[in-house]
């Protein structure tokens, strides 16, 4: 699926990688073990095209989807919780955005001489929403949002008024729904407490597309990976 060749990546002056060779395959789980600066998070970013390698090739089947967890969450607000995490779920998330613009032109008077194109293309939209699975999206995002310690209330309210740590289950959330072909968590452990790592655990450990991740919890990560490379 992802293939890493001859890579060679330098920080400054400091050699991060050199010549380094590696491949993800379809159905492996791998742990990146090193210490802080080894380069774990940079060869996320060379993976997800973020930034390019100094040498070498990085060489990823055609098609396949990628879902990155990085501390880095940027900012969010003005929308639920919920909404942040539909909002990273791919195409249906688009289709539904339009979809609820659309719902709000078929009640606007002013676009009354519209009405007939508006219907037909809200048909359209929600015929391939529907195909999507985006009829179920909600109830699944807050399926993960729950597994990860979230209350109703913290899921419906202002996403800009959590904190930091709930914030970054957030990001984690919608990569988690996303389901992508190639998981690349990067921390994903980090702000979680004993009952949400023990439900990403186990939603990791059945997780059927490849994965890559870093944890300082190496307990956490050695009960879901199956594969060790050491940076």
């Amino acid at each position: 699926m992802i293939r890493l060749d001859n890579i060679s990546k330098q920080n400054g002056t400091r050699l991060i990688f050199v010549e380094a060779s590696a491949a993800l395959q379809r159905g492996e789980k791998i742990g990146l073990v090193g210490p802080n600066g080894a380069g774990k998070s940079t060869l996320f970013r060379m993976i997800t095209g973020q930034e390019p390698p100094d040498e070498g090739n990085i060489l990823i089947d055609r098609g396949i989807s990628i879902g990155l967890f990085s501390q880095d969450v940027g900012e969010m607000a003005g929308r639920s919780a919920v909404a942040e995490v539909i909002a990273g779920a791919g195409p249906v998330s688009e289709v539904g955005e339009e979809l609820v613009k659309l719902e709000a032109a078929l009640a606007d008077p002013d676009k009354a001489d519209q009405l007939d194109a508006i219907l037909e293309r809200y048909g359209e939209v929600q015929a391939r929403f529907e195909e999507l699975g985006g009829y179920a999206l909600e109830g699944k995002a807050r399926e993960v949002l729950d597994g990860l310690g979230f209350s109703q209330e913290m899921m419906d309210g202002d996403v800009g008024l959590l904190s930091g740590g709930w914030k970054m289950r957030v990001a984690l959330a919608r990569i988690l729904l996303m389901r992508p072909d190639v998981m690349l968590l990067d921390e994903p452990s980090n702000h979680l407490d004993l009952e949400s790592l023990i439900w990403l655990e186990q939603f990791l450990a059945g997780y059927d597309g490849a994965l890559m991740m870093t944890s300082h919890d190496r307990e956490f990560m050695n009960r879901i990976i199956n594969k060790v490379i050491e940076i």
